[in-house]
């Protein structure tokens, strides 16, 4: 009803003129009915419109200097990732071992016995000694022979610095001086223990001995035990007596009983301080980075070496560490860790600033750190219960250092990229248009800071599809670049655009669905054994995605078609109207077009009956703008001047009244018949102007 409301006033200003009345009609004599089919002419539109006019520059939408516009998405951070998202060094090193003593060494001992001539003479026969006791006067005789005479066992110690002790090793030496003015025979010696009499040694020999020699024999009692007192059974196998010498009752024959090089198995016994030499010596640390990582050498910035030490023995201990293969201001670390007995002791090292060699095992060049270790003990001069069995338990540990820097070979780790698909959601959109369109150089750009000094290899598949077609990216493995040492940082970036792969014709399919799968991995093409990748403790990587279109393209006959209700048909059923779409006699649309633009557009509308399924009439509107001319690189040379009449006749206007949708089909074409890519610069402009005119039939 707007509509004929709008088109009765314009008719009846059309007839209005200014001025007087100059006749009298007779009204009464004029028809009940009228007739009017003025002609209206007047213009409907006019405009200078130019791409800066329509959109304006931002963070999406740039001009370049040259005023050519790109379209850029940006999404920052879409990886952030740490050193501890890729490897665990929180406890990167460990020894656990428990150092058995072994035997220990403990102080020579000695004892001195002198038998006296008096105490030989009491095994004698009565009649001997009486000679012997009434030679006893100061002056010279002869000294009696005498046989072989048993004296019985005579008693030694008690020795000090033990109670008793199981021998791994020792030597008893039995030493016999002849302080008898007469030469001895052969004297036999036997070794007991003293209560349990158990042997000590078998029974020896000593040779004959003249007046005033000495003489002796060592015995090896390892493997015996010994106690702090002993007994020694002596035989004087006997002497041929002497001439012309003094016969003193209280001369000696003095026996010595001495230990030395004394090891012991256990016992109760004082051990003096000494170094261990079976568990003392070079042990490992062995690291545990990660299956396939091989570290040959690092610096550790902040850290400690943490240690607990329990001691399963009576001793004081204390163990010494040294870690050759380290440097801490230009020292290799050292600790000493004393532990009182039977008890733990907790402690660090600090590493600060410490470099470390895990290279010097030739057997295996990585992941090993040396350790030389001394272990000292002692009793601190008291008896305690030993044994060979007593131990030190040594843990060691690097809990959580703060990593300056690790060389070595991180492995062959690979992350996947399962298969997904996203619907891009246009399958409505895409049905309604037909033709091509080619967006001529899109790119997809990360950029990245990388402090990883490792090779990654990147493969990336994906396609896109629209119904039947389907076209493939073939975009090849890739790497992303890394610092090279000393260099610990670097910023790059990896751009997929129409030289290395098919993103173009992905993106101007366009796709319904676009599937894709891919894959990281670590050192692609380098092999175990070759350790030059280098991490450091504030190694990340970090990426921004950056995806650029430049308005850079070509249309061939892209339609764009859209049903809409028909507008021009009543749905009030007032057929009283003066005016009905099926009185017009037309109505003419010219448009006049100067265009700058490198795109051309014409238009179809078309009266359609849903019904029946059929189109009812076609307005064919060709060339409403015409593409600009443009040069090689596909920039507008010069504008291009059209002019159009879409001309609706009074046959459209009665099939309108028929119709109950109205189809507009927009097609669109780029310079040079849509084959070549142009370019749109925010300068272009297209000025324009549209006159309108009308001729209705209007009933009264």
């Amino acid at each position: 009803m707007k509509r004929t409301i709008i088109i009765i006033l314009l008719a009846f200003l059309a007839l209005f003129e200014k001025g007087c009345i100059k006749e009298v009609y007779n009204l009464d004599k004029l028809s009940d009915k009228m007739k009017l089919s003025p002609v209206f002419a007047f213009p409907a539109a006019k405009g200078d419109i130019s791409l800066a006019d329509i959109i304006k520059p931002d963070d999406t939408i740039r001009f370049d200097n040259d005023n050519f516009i790109r379209i850029v998405l940006k999404k920052n951070s879409v990886f952030d990732m740490k050193l501890k998202d890729f490897y665990n060094f929180s406890d990167i090193a460990s020894l656990d071992r428990g150092y058995v003593f072994g035997e220990v060494m403990f102080s020579n001992f000695q004892s001195v016995k002198n038998i006296t001539l008096n105490t030989i003479s009491l095994n004698f026969s009565p009649a001997l000694r009486a000679t012997f006791l009434s030679l006893d006067d100061g002056n010279l005789h002869d000294f009696p022979a005498f046989p072989s005479t048993n004296t019985g066992e005579h008693s030694f110690g008690p020795f000090t610095g033990f109670e008793y002790a199981l021998l791994s090793s020792g030597m008893l030496k039995i030493k016999v001086r002849n302080n008898l003015t007469a030469p001895l025979s052969d004297i036999k010696v036997h070794v007991y223990n003293s209560p349990d009499h158990s042997e000590v040694t078998p029974e020896v020999t000593i040779p004959s001995l003249l007046p005033g020699e000495t003489d002796s024999i060592s015995i090896n009692i390892a493997g015996r035990n010994i106690r702090n007192n002993m007994v020694a059974a002596i035989v004087f196998t006997g002497s041929p007596g002497a001439s012309n010498v003094i016969v003193d009752m209280d001369q000696t024959v003095e026996f010595t009983l001495q230990g030395y090089d004394l090891e012991a198995v256990s016992g109760r016994l004082v051990v003096p301080e000494q170094l261990l030499g079976s568990p003392s010596g070079k042990d490992t640390i062995d690291l545990d980075p990660g299956t396939d990582i091989e570290i040959e050498s690092g610096k550790i910035s902040a850290g400690s070496l943490a240690y607990t030490a329990t001691s399963a023995s009576p001793l004081n201990t204390t163990i010494k560490i040294s870690l050759p293969s380290t440097s801490r201001s230009g020292s290799p670390v050292t600790e000493n860790i004393s532990i009182p007995p039977n008890q733990t002791v907790n402690g660090s090292v600090s590493l600060d600033n410490t470099t470390a060699d895990f290279s010097t095992d030739i057997n295996k060049p990585f992941n090993r750190l040396p350790v030389n270790y001394e272990i000292r003990v002692s009793s601190g001069g008291n008896l305690i219960n030993f044994s060979s069995l007593d131990e030190v338990h040594l843990n060691l540990s690097m809990p959580d250092p703060d990593i300056d820097y690790l060389k070595g070979y991180f492995g062959q780790k690979s992350e996947e990229i399962d298969r997904d698909t996203i619907f891009t959601e246009l399958d409505d959109f895409l049905r309604k248009i037909d033709g091509t369109f080619h967006i001529s150089d899109p790119s997809i750009k990360l950029k990245y800071t990388n402090s990883f000094g490792i090779p990654v290899g990147i493969t990336f598949e994906a396609k896109g599809k629209r119904g039947a077609s389907v076209v493939n990216l073939d975009l090849a493995p890739f790497n992303i670049d890394y610092p090279v040492y000393p260099v610990r940082e670097i910023t790059s970036s990896y751009t997929i655009d129409k030289t290395n792969s098919k993103l173009p014709d992905i993106i101007s399919l366009p796709p319904t669905e676009v599937s894709f799968s891919g894959s990281g991995k670590l050192n692609p093409a380098t092999p175990p054994g070759t350790r030059n990748n280098y991490v450091y403790g504030n190694s990340s990587f970090s990426a921004s995605l950056e995806i650029e279109v430049p308005m850079e393209l070509r249309i061939n006959n892209l339609q764009f078609a859209d049903t809409i209700d028909n507008f021009l048909k009543s749905d009030d059923g007032d057929d009283d109207s003066p005016l009905k779409p099926e009185n017009m006699e037309f109505f003419r649309l010219k448009i006049t077009a100067s265009n700058g633009f490198p795109l051309g557009a014409s238009l179809k509308i078309i009266l359609h009956d849903s019904l029946t399924a059929t189109n009812l009439y076609t307005i064919n509107a060709p060339d409403i703008f015409k593409p600009a001319l443009v040069d090689a690189s596909g920039k507008v040379t010069s504008a291009v001047e059209s002019e159009t009449i879409i001309n609706f006749d009074s046959e459209f206007f009665s099939k309108s009244s028929q119709a109950d949708k109205m189809i507009f089909v927009f097609n669109l074409i780029t310079s040079g018949g849509g084959t070549k890519d142009v370019k749109f610069y925010s300068d272009y402009k297209l000025n324009f102007k549209a006159n309108l005119l009308v001729k209705p039939n209007l009933n009264f």
